[in-house]
């Protein structure tokens, strides 16, 4: 068996092992009283309208399938997942690698020339939600859709420039049946359609699965929130949502 079969059945084993874990009450306590910064994830105290929801992913599902790609340089590859950019730069793979490689939010920046930094897909109601979010600066919009067997691997996410609740964004636009998201500390994610999720997927270990017959359709956002009117949102939605995750 050759080394990359033979690290993509451990990869599996390890994935089936961690969906299937069951964190105790007394472990999610504990995650759930770390500061808020600590946390693995907080749902954000904002949501797409029903409406507004249904007009996207009616726009989503009517794109050419040819149109999503899937970049990623990861040795243990996600299996049946589409990426598509629908704000940012046209060099989908400079971007990904200098948010990989970036040591802060203003080595980022200082290598960006934001005049090719525009919306890709025009979607009016998700260029409406996407601006009511509070950031200085909207760096990209891209779909992370999951077909039927998709799957990531067990991981922790290598972008350096981001941290804590001041992180990328994750909107999952449904949840069909057979859909997992899992992170280390409290086990399923809290989802609801429509509503963003800050993950602090640079801290804790997460992984998602779709063991159903639908495709499993989200968003990430990137952008630098380090600004007032994130930091009260995020307050907010502690306050909100604590006792749901």
């Amino acid at each position: 068996m050759s080394e990359d079969n033979t690290r993509l059945q451990y990869s599996d084993m390890i994935l089936d092992r961690f969906m299937g874990t069951e964190w105790s009450e007394q472990e999610r306590v504990e995650t759930k009283a770390l500061d808020l910064h600590a946390l693995p994830y907080m749902p954000l105290d904002m949501k797409i309208s029903e409406k507004a929801l249904s007009k996207i992913i009616e726009v989503i599902n009517s794109i050419d399938s040819k149109n999503f790609f899937y970049f990623c340089e990861a040795k243990d590859f996600p299996v049946n997942m589409e990426k598509l950019t629908f704000y940012g730069p046209g060099d989908y793979e400079k971007f990904w690698r200098d948010t990989k490689n970036a040591v802060d939010i203003e080595n980022f920046e200082s290598s960006q020339n934001f005049n090719e930094y525009k919306w890709q897909i025009d979607i009016p109601e998700l260029k409406d939600f996407v601006e009511s979010i509070p950031c200085n600066r909207l760096y990209m919009v891209e779909s992370r859709n999951s077909q039927p067997g998709g799957k990531t691997p067990v991981h922790i996410d290598k972008e350096k420039m981001f941290h804590g609740m001041y992180n990328r964004i994750w909107i999952p636009l449904n949840w069909p049946d057979g859909n997992m998201f899992k992170i280390t500390g409290l086990g399923d994610v809290h989802i609801e359609p429509g509503r963003p999720i800050v993950l602090n997927g640079n801290k804790f270990p997460h992984a998602t699965m779709n063991k159903g017959s639908e495709r499993r359709l989200a968003l990430i956002v990137s952008a630098d929130t380090h600004c007032d009117g994130f930091t009260d949102l995020l307050s907010r939605s502690h306050k909100k949502f604590l006792g749901k995750m």
